[in-house]
């Protein structure tokens, strides 16, 4: 079946795709930005559409008169959920969100995309990259970011800021604190990973909580050493906003209570090796 993309639906024509622009919103702690926080509130979807989308930086005017915007938010790895479309009335100069009006509210909140961004700009060209927009899903109506359903270990892939939200489900609290586990960081800005295991009293959710309170375990032991050291050291060089807007959660391999220390210790360090975490990331042992 052939993939349907992001135009198929909104079927912009090639004079409209040249003067459109996608940004690709993610929480930033330096300016208290948090997209995927205010989306689950209805009384601010329209100012992350018609404020943050085309707010103009204090340095360039990206959002010109007539220019069309689409905005996109991260869920997870690769999928994103588009936040609104809407066409630019007036500029309004430097440091000031552009005067903007919807196009349609037909997939506001609703269109989940793919695409693997692998730059660092927040703001595109649409030309250069809307036939790589694949359509994943459309939510149904009553189905919205705010839900804490657990997806399954397997479908665990969570930023710090959705995962800190996440954990405040009892859902979740009890399915991760009943797996140990192997898990996975990603630094999402650099690429680097960094594998570590969950076989305490309190599983995955043991190890994910004292992440999202100090970005890593200041008291951790693995074979007599200590397996923190190159996160303590990303902390103390660039604080805990660096963790809180680059790094993504996600679960390897999980485990029941009578499988053994030692044996999830012994896969923990497979999957270093199978993804480098050692040489290329930030594993210190």
């Amino acid at each position: 079946m052939e993939d349907i993309k992001l135009n198929d639906l909104l079927q912009l024509t090639k004079e409209e795709i040249n003067k459109t622009k996608i940004r690709f919103m993610v929480p930033s702690s330096g300016i208290d930005f948090d997209p995927n926080t205010d989306a689950e509130d209805p009384s601010k979807q329209d100012k992350i559409n018609l404020t943050d989308l085309v707010y103009n930086r204090e340095k360039s005017i990206s959002f010109t008169d007539d220019v069309i915007a689409i905005g996109f938010i991260r869920i997870r790895d690769d999928y994103w959920l588009m936040t609104g479309i809407v066409k630019v009335v007036e500029d309004n100069g430097l440091a000031k969100p552009a005067t903007a009006k919807y196009l349609t509210k037909k997939y506001n909140f609703r269109l989940v995309i793919r695409f693997h961004k692998n730059f660092q700009n927040g703001i595109v060209l649409a030309k250069n990259i809307i036939d790589e927009l694949e359509v994943i899903e459309i939510w149904n109506p009553d189905k919205t970011l705010d839900d804490k359903t657990f997806p399954g270990y397997k479908n665990v892939s969570v930023s710090y800021h959705e995962l800190k939200k996440k954990l405040e489900s009892s859902e979740w609290r009890t399915a991760l604190s009943c797996r140990k586990g192997v898990y996975l960081i990603t630094d999402r800005t650099t690429g680097k990973l960094y594998v570590g295991s969950a076989y305490g009293a309190n599983g995955i959710l043991g190890r994910w909580e004292t992440y999202i309170k100090s970005g890593y375990d200041k008291n951790e032991v693995e074979n007599g050493k200590y397996p923190n050291k190159k996160l303590q050291e990303l902390v103390n060089e660039k604080g805990l906003s660096y963790i809180q807007d680059n790094f993504q959660y996600s679960i390897l391999e999980t485990f029941t209570d009578d499988v053994s220390d030692e044996y999830i210790i012994g896969r923990e360090s497979w999957w270093k090796e199978a993804l480098h975490s050692r040489e290329f990331g930030y594993n210190a042992n």
